[in-house]
This record gives structure tokens, sequence and C-alpha cells, in this order.
């Protein structure tokens, strides 16, 4: 667990407190630690959490006031109330009136630990719903690669640079939005109205790529029958984005480089020449240091090409910025199609923020569509619709990619795989077929149902026997209409 997680203790019990502070930091947590409500105070006042435990009694006050704050300065932050068994029926008040969970003393370690994982991922994922309705309306402003810091940082370069004839190389993985970089570069510049025109280089075969790039005319090889304007003419006062330009053959780059010299060519097969005014971005998702150092890139080029670098991030290194995404491809999915999806469930945005996506923002926006194509008829996204490697993630509660392998694993009982056959779900289909929906809709509320009965209707246990946040265990008694009295 990094340290970047701090946790707040209130407690005024000298051997729970240093108990609990030696559980939290061996897991790499960082702790603040106090003794009284008004200490506990000034800490929520000036200092940000991830997670707070407070003991129920703190000497002659208790735990409401610092609960009560806490809902009111930092309302993301979860609170674990710590109770003595003979006010059992007073924590539970507090549940209700927003604390996240309590744990009884003796606190075991397990239990804390527990506690502890699941109430920062909680945190996490009511932090990454803030920045996803913050961000509604920003997610039309024209700025479509992220609002993370870093990305902020690379738009405060793209308007410093967009306005100017420099030459952009935008680097970074497949899928990472080097053409949104791009397009952004053209549509803040004075350039806007003309035509922003994108080729991949590593798209075309070598031996057209000359003729796409400059044209040809009538003639000048076995197909031409026609005259035909290049790209570069094309986009003559406009933007040519030539993506992976590093797939280039060395005589390809250097046409290009003469061309780019004094922005004047000749169609293959022509003699009159042709000036043009273009804006040339370039991308790569090679360093294009590392392919002029073996021998496979022009420096001279590199030199026309790239007064600025911008270096994209992947999007596994800027988490942040997935519940922008995820909001901006259900708004265009809502447009296209007219989707009843209007938003993601917490446990589903958790889910799609442990995944690393490989494929970056590319392979989001597949995994979004693929999703809101299975919540068809319900108003959201929930873990259920995604795909399973990024299910896995949830079910793990660790980073996960492509092969499901996670670096962080939960306890076996709150992901344990559940005999379908044995709960009402057929094991095989039958001949004539079943309401599938219907059919895991009633699955799931016998086992909601049945974690209910055995916690006597304590709903913060209930959860905990379900692998769910107690947020999550509500959401599914709400659903399904399950009689619930804690």
């Amino acid at each position: 667990m990094s340290g970047s997680h701090t946790i707040l203790i209130a407690e005024d019990s000298d051997l729970t407190r240093q108990f609990m502070e030696r559980a939290l930091r061996s897991e790499g947590y960082e702790v603040i630690a106090v003794t009284n409500v008004p200490d506990g105070q000034a800490a929520i006042e000036t200092q940000s959490f991830d997670l707070a435990i407070f003991d129920l009694g703190l000497g002659n006050r208790d735990g409401r006031e610092l609960l009560d704050m806490m809902q009111e300065v930092s309302p993301e932050v979860p609170v674990v109330i710590v109770t003595a068994n003979d006010t059992a029926v007073r924590a539970v008040e507090l549940l209700r009136r927003g604390a996240y969970d309590y744990v009884v003393k003796p606190v075991g370690p397990s239990d804390l630990l527990m506690l502890a994982r699941r109430g920062v991922e909680l945190c996490a994922a009511r932090r990454a719903l803030g920045v996803l309705r913050d961000v509604r309306k920003r997610a039309t402003s024209g700025w479509d690669v992220g609002e993370t810091a870093r990305m902020r940082t690379i738009e405060s370069l793209v308007n410093r640079f967009a306005p100017t004839p420099a030459g952009v190389l935008i680097q970074g993985a497949s899928g990472t939005g080097k053409e949104a970089v791009a397009q952004a570069l053209h549509d803040r510049s004075n350039r806007a109205e003309g035509a922003f025109i994108a080729v991949n280089c590593a798209a075309i075969a070598e031996n057209l790529l000359e003729s796409e790039l400059f044209g040809h005319e009538r003639g000048a090889f076995t197909s031409a029958h026609q005259m035909r304007r290049g790209l570069l003419e094309l986009a003559h006062r406009g933007t040519l984005f030539l993506d992976e330009v590093t797939m280039m053959s060395m005589e390809m780059q250097a046409k290009l480089l003469r061309a780019l010299q004094e922005f004047k060519f000749r169609r293959v097969g022509g003699q009159k020449e042709i000036h043009v005014d273009v804006r040339i971005v370039s991308a790569s998702n090679r360093s294009v240091v590392e392919a002029i150092e073996a021998g496979e890139f022009r420096h001279d080029l590199f030199y026309r090409l790239c007064v600025l670098t911008i270096e994209l991030p992947a999007l596994k290194d800027r988490v942040a910025d997935i519940p922008f995404f995820v909001h901006k491809f259900i708004g265009e999915l809502r447009e296209k199609t007219g989707t009843s999806v209007t938003g993601v469930s917490e446990a589903a945005l958790w889910a799609l923020c442990r995944y690393e996506w490989p494929g970056n923002i590319r392979e989001l926006r597949n995994a979004v569509e693929r999703a809101v194509i299975f919540a068809t008829g319900e108003d959201r996204i929930d873990v259920i619709h995604l795909p399973e490697t990024v299910r896995q993630a949830a079910v793990d509660g660790g980073r996960t990619g492509h092969n499901g392998a996670s670096r962080v694993s939960r306890p076996h009982a709150a992901g344990a795989p559940v005999d379908a056959g044995s709960h009402g779900l057929p094991a095989t289909l039958p001949p004539e077929g079943l309401d599938l929906k219907a059919a895991c809709a009633a699955w799931e509320r016998s086992l909601v149902e049945q974690a209910l009965a055995r916690t006597d209707g304590n709903q913060s246990a209930a959860a905990r026997l379900l692998g769910l946040s107690r947020d999550e265990l509500r959401y599914r008694v709400d659903k399904h209409m399950v009689n619930a009295v804690a």
C-alpha cells in the first residue's frame, strides 16, 4: 500500500491507538493520531485525509462531533467508528448518520487492515466521482485529452505554441491521445478555419506514401489515370498531422525534408513547383531520439519537425483522468445512440480506475461503449457491464492489465467465487432458454437477503460477507426492494 494514503486516528486509549498506528504504518500508510476532539477538529481543518478512524468515546465527548465535522469539511473521506460492545446500537445510529463502517473493540489486525484498504479505495472512488461532476462542462471545452495537472500543463504548452508556425512533435504510447492534441493545436491556431488532415505513415505502403503526400500527375504511373492532389496541398493554410512519422523510410524522409525546407515540392511525375502554407505536427509512439541514434531517422528532419516535443503519459499514470473520459464517452454515446445510460456507479468507476489500460484511452473508450450497450435500459454503468479483465481488477482489489495479474490481492473470502447453480441459476442453459437478466437479478436478491439474514439485518456486516462496500449493498437493497431493517 502506498504511503501517499493518510489516515486520521482519534482514540484516547493509548494501547488501542498505538496498536492501530503500528499496524497501519507497517502497511505503508501515513498516520496522524490524536487523543481528543479538539485536536481531531484541528487536524480535519488543516490536513487532507483518505480515511478517518474515530473512537466513539473520547473522554467526556464522542466521535459524533468529529464525524459531523468531517462530513462538512471533507464528505468524501470515509469514517470508521470504533466502539465498545455496550455501545453497538449507538454505532449503528452513527452509520445512519454517515459513517462508513464500524468495528467493535478489541480490533483485530486483519479487520483493521481490511477496513483501511477498502476505506481508502472508497475515498479515491468518491473523489473521482467528484472530479466527474466538476468536469461535466469542461468536457466540451475543446480539450479532450484530460484534466489532471500534468495534462493541464500540456494544454498550456499547446496554447503557447498554437498561434506560431513552429513544428511540434507529440510522443506517447498508442491510444494516449496524440491526434487529439494535434487537433487542439490546430483548433487554437490562426489556421483553425483551414483543413486538419491526419495521415498514419505506418498504414500506407512505402511505394504509395510519396504519392499520398505530394500527389501525382496523370500518367505518372500505371494506375494514375488522373491528376491527384497530395495531402500537403490539401492542407494548404491548415495543418498536416503526420502520425507514426518514424515509420518513414530514410528515402521518404529526405524527400519530406526537401519539401519542408521551403514548403514547395513537385507532384509525382510533375515539373511544376507547388508552394504551400502548411503547419506540420508529427507524432510517434517510439522515441525519435532513439530512432536517430539507431540510424533510422534523420536528425535534420527532426530539427525541422520538432521545435517543441510534447510527451503524453500513459493512462495508468494519470488515473484521475479516467472519470473525465468515462463521462465524455457516455455523453458522446448518448448523443449518438440515445442510450438511457447517464452515468457510472461508484463500484464500476473504482474498477475502471484500478485497471491499467495497456491500450490507454482507446481501450477505455471501447470498454465504455461495450458497457453502455450491456447497460441498455438502465441509467448507469455497473461493474457487471464491464469487460471481464476490468471486473477482475475490482475483484482482486489491485491494478491489473490484460493478463488479469494483480499486484495487490483481496482476502479470498471477499472475492470468493459462488456456485451459481446452488443459488437458483441453472448450471446449464435450459432447452427453452431463460431470461438471463431476471435470473441474475433473482440470484443477486437471494444472496443479499441471505447475507442480511445471517447478520441480523446489519448492512455493514452483510456487505463484508458479499465483498461490497456498504453503499454498494444499499444500492442493491433498494434495487431489489429487499426488506432491510438495519
